[in-house]
C-alpha cells in the first residue's frame, strides 16, 4: 500500500501496540453556530459550512512520547461514493484537509493529556459523505489508524441540495440569471421562481433551467485530469435559469432548485433588478477586486481564521446594504484551485451569500487558464488547441491552472454575450450608464488577432449618449510599479501597453482595471505613450487585493504612480450622470485608502478639474504649452481628468518619464517601501 504502512523492524513492536491499544477516537459533531450535538455512533451530520468537534481518549498503555502528541493529525477525505477509503492506494496524499493536534496542544513536552477535543471544518456539501482518519506519529513517520468502519460525515442536505448560487447579468437589462449546482435532478424539472417583493409568493413566475457539467477528459492534462478525491471530482450538474421581463430597479424575491425532492429547494433570496441603460443621466455602482482564493491566500490548508476573503466579501455586503451595488466583479485568479476540484466547491460556498444578492462577474486569469500544451488535438475552453505562448516570452510559459485550461470557469460562469464575444474570456455589457468590457490577457491581443478585432468592434459600437463611461478590465495590468527581482510580468505589461494602450486612447476609455499583482496601484491619466496628461487619457488601477497573500514589500517610484497600497480591499466605481466617476479603494476595515474623481466632457470640450473649457481657450492653452513645455498632451473627444480627493502619490513637475540607459521599461526606478 502506498504511504507509510510498512515499517522497519525497530518500529514493528510499537506499531503492534498502536494497532491493539492505540487512541480510542470518538467523534461528535456540532453546528458551528448553535453547538448542538449531532453525532450518533460513527456518523455525524453537519450543515453546509458547519464544523465538527473531534474528541479522543488515550489508553494509559501509551502514555509517554508515543502518546497523542503535536505531530498527530486528523485528515479529512471526501472520496466519490462507493470508494473504500481504507484500501485506497492514495490514502497518504488524497485528503482535502489536515488538522494537526498541535492546534490544541495542552500539556508539557509536546504531549497532550489523555482526553481532548478539537474543532475542524468548515465542511462543504460536495454531494458525497466525507470520512475522517487519525494519523499517528511514530517518530518521523505518520501511520493511519483506521477504525474498522471509517467515521462518516454527512454534510448539508445531500446531493439534491441546490448550492453555489450566483447571479449574473445578461445583454438584456430586463433580465437576471441564476446559476447553481446540485446532483443530477434534471428529471424533476429544476427551475427558478421569482416575484416582485411587493407581491405574494403565490404569484411567482417559474422559468425552467438548462443544465451542463464537465468531465476529466475536458481538461488539458496535469492534476486537473486526475480523477481523485483531491484533484478532479464530479462537479455536479450546473443549472442556469433566466428571469425575464423585470421592471427596472425593483426588488424581487426568488428561489431555485427542484420541487418534490427532499432538500431540493433553496432558501428565498432577493436582488434589485438592473437599472435602465437608455440614458446618460443615471448612476452606476460597481465594486471590483481580483486575486481572491477560497479559504485564504488561495491555498487549501491556510487557516480559515486568518483568511481576509470573508472580510472582503463582508465589506462588499456592507456597501450594498448602504447603497445598492449593481455589479461585483473579480478580475481573475478566482479560487486558485490549481486542478483541485474541491477548492471550486469551497470557493462558491464562500461567494454564495453575496453572489445570490449582487450579480457576480469575472475575468479570466492565469490561474484559471494558463497550461502546458497537450500532445493531442484537444481544444481548451476558449476554442484553442494550444495556449498562447508569445515569442517575446513573459510569464505565460508555465501551468498556473494545472491543466484546468479555463474549463471550470467557463462552465460555472455564464456571462453576457454579444457578437464576437467568447464565453467568459472576452465579453461586454452595460451597467446603467457604464459600458463594461472584459478582455483575456491570457490570449493574443496583438493587432489583427481575433480578440483585438473584437475589442475594436465592441468599443466602436458604444453609444456614448447612453453609456458615456467606458471601463475595460483584464487580469494583468499595463502599469504596476511593485519592486520585483527579474519581474517576468514586466514584458507582459510592456506588450499590453503597445497593443491595447492605443486602442484605449482611440476610443476614449476612461478606466482600465486589472489584478495579478497582489497590491493596489493607481496611475494618473495616461495617454497612449504612457505620459501623464491633465485631460484625456486612461486611468489604470491594479486591485489584486481580494484575499491572496500580499506581494508588495516595496514599490518603484514612477512618474505615473499616484497611489500605492499593500493591503486587502475592494475598489468601488460610482458614476453620477455623464459628469463624474468617483473611485474609492477601501481596505478590509472599511477605511478609504484612496479616493479620486474622473470628470468627463463630450465632443470638442475638454474638462480640467471639473471646469468646462471652450474649444477656443483650449487652442490658446495648447499654444502656451508649446512655448513653456514643448510638448502637447493628447486629447480625446471623450476626455477625462483626475481630481484627487485623497492621494499621497508623487509625479514629476511636467508629468514626463525620464528614461535611464539600459532600463528595461525606459523609466527611472527609485524604490520606496510598501505601505497602506
Amino acid at each position: 500500500m502506498k504511504g507509510t504502512m510498512f515499517l522497519d523492524s525497530k518500529f514493528y513492536l510499537l506499531f503492534c501496540v498502536v494497532v491493539f491499544h492505540c487512541c480510542l477516537l470518538d467523534f461528535t459533531s456540532s453546528y458551528s453556530l448553535s453547538a448542538v450535538s449531532a453525532g450518533q455512533g460513527n456518523t455525524a451530520t453537519v450543515a453546509n459550512g458547519g464544523n465538527l468537534t473531534v474528541s479522543w481518549h488515550l489508553s494509559s498503555v501509551l502514555d509517554g512520547p508515543y502518546g497523542v502528541n503535536a505531530k498527530d493529525e486528523v485528515r479529512v477525505y471526501c472520496f466519490p461514493s462507493g470508494t473504500n477509503i481504507i484500501r485506497s492506494s492514495t490514502l497518504a496524499s488524497d485528503h482535502i484537509d489536515q488538522w494537526n493536534i498541535a492546534q490544541v496542544l495542552s500539556g508539557s513536552n509536546n504531549v497532550l493529556t489523555s482526553n481532548g477535543t478539537m474543532s475542524i471544518g468548515p465542511f462543504v456539501n460536495m454531494r458525497v459523505p466525507c470520512q475522517l482518519l487519525f494519523w499517528k506519529s511514530l517518530g518521523t513517520r505518520l501511520v493511519p489508524y483506521p477504525p474498522d468502519n471509517p467515521f462518516q460525515v454527512y454534510v448539508g442536505g445531500g446531493a439534491a441540495e441546490p448550492l453555489q448560487g450566483h447571479l449574473s447579468l445578461t445583454s438584456d437589462p430586463t433580465e437576471m440569471q441564476i446559476t447553481w449546482v446540485s446532483g443530477d435532478v434534471s428529471d424533476h424539472n429544476p427551475a427558478v421562481w421569482y416575484v416582485m417583493a411587493s407581491q405574494p409568493d403565490s404569484s411567482a413566475v417559474m422559468e425552467q433551467a438548462g443544465a451542463t457539467t464537465y468531465a476529466a477528459g475536458d481538461m488539458c492534462g496535469d492534476k486537473a485530469s486526475q480523477v481523485a478525491g483531491r484533484y478532479f471530482r464530479d462537479p455536479g450538474t450546473i443549472y442556469t435559469a433566466r428571469m425575464h421581463s423585470l421592471a427596472p430597479s425593483t426588488r424581487y424575491n426568488y428561489w431555485y432548485g427542484t420541487e418534490n425532492v427532499t432538500n431540493g429547494l433553496s432558501p428565498p433570496y432577493w436582488f434589485i433588478s438592473p437599472k435602465p441603460t437608455t440614458g446618460n443621466t443615471g448612476a452606476a455602482r460597481i465594486v471590483a477586486t481580483g486575486d481572491m482564493g477560497a479559504w485564504g491566500g488561495g491555498y487549501p490548508f491556510s487557516p480559515v481564521s486568518q483568511s481576509p476573503v470573508p472580510r472582503v466579501i463582508s465589506g462588499v455586503s456592507t456597501l450594498n446594504a448602504a447603497k445598492t451595488v449593481d455589479l461585483f466583479a473579480v478580475y481573475g485568479d478566482l479560487s486558485y484551485a490549481g486542478g483541485k476540484g474541491y477548492v471550486w466547491e469551497r470557493y462558491f460556498y464562500r461567494m454564495q451569500p453575496l453572489a445570490t444578492i449582487v450579480p457576480f462577474h469575472v475575468a479570466v486569469g492565469n490561474h484559471e487558464y494558463d497550461y502546458k500544451p497537450v500532445l493531442v488535438d484537444h481544444k481548451d475552453a476558449s476554442g484553442l488547441t494550444r495556449p498562447y505562448f508569445p515569442a517575446w516570452g513573459g510569464s505565460f510559459n508555465h501551468s498556473s491552472s494545472y491543466g484546468e485550461c479555463g474549463v471550470p470557469t467557463a462552465k460555472r460562469f455564464f456571462m453576457p454575450q454579444s457578437p464576437g464575444s467568447n464565453s467568459v474570456f472576452w465579453y461586454s455589457h452595460n451597467v446603467a450608464n457604464v459600458h463594461m468590457v472584459y478582455i483575456s490577457t491570457e490570449h493574443d491581443l496583438s493587432p489583427g488577432s481575433v480578440q483585438a478585432r473584437w475589442l475594436r468592434q465592441d468599443l466602436a459600437a458604444v453609444d456614448k449618449k447612453k453609456q458615456p463611461w467606458t471601463v475595460v478590465s483584464g487580469h494583468r495590468p499595463m502599469y504596476n510599479n511593485e519592486a520585483r527581482q527579474n519581474d517576468s510580468d514586466l514584458p507582459v505589461q510592456m506588450q499590453l501597453r503597445q497593443s491595447v494602450g492605443p486602442v484605449l486612447a482611440e476610443f476614449g476609455v476612461h478606466l482600465f482595471v486589472g489584478g495579478h499583482y497582489h497590491n493596489y496601484v493607481r496611475t494618473c491619466s495616461l495617454n497612449s505613450s504612457g505620459e501623464c496628461v491633465t485631460s484625456g487619457g486612461t486611468t489604470h488601477i491594479t486591485v489584486g487585493t481580494a484575499g491572496a497573500d500580499l506581494s508588495a514589500k516595496s514599490f518603484l517610484q514612477k512618474p505615473w504612480a499616484m497611489k500605492t497600497s499593500s493591503s486587502h480591499g475592494v475598489l468601488s466605481i460610482e458614476t453620477s450622470g455623464a459628469t463624474t466617476m468617483t473611485m474609492q479603494y477601501r481596505d478590509t476595515t472599511g477605511n478609504i485608502v484612496d479616493s479620486v474623481d474622473l470628470t468627463s466632457g463630450n465632443n470638442n470640450t475638454a474638462v480640467i478639474v471639473g471646469v468646462t473649457v471652450p474649444c477656443v481657450l483650449l487652442v490658446a492653452a495648447i499654444v502656451l504649452l508649446i512655448v513653456f513645455r514643448g510638448r502637447i498632451p493628447v486629447l480625446n473627444s471623450q476626455s477625462s481628468s483626475l481630481t484627487p480627493s485623497s492621494s499621497s502619490g508623487k509625479t514629476s513637475s511636467d508629468g514626463m518619464e525620464i528614461a535611464l540607459e539600459g532600463d528595461f521599461d525606459g523609466e527611472s526606478d527609485t524604490t520606496v517601501q510598501a505601505g497602506v
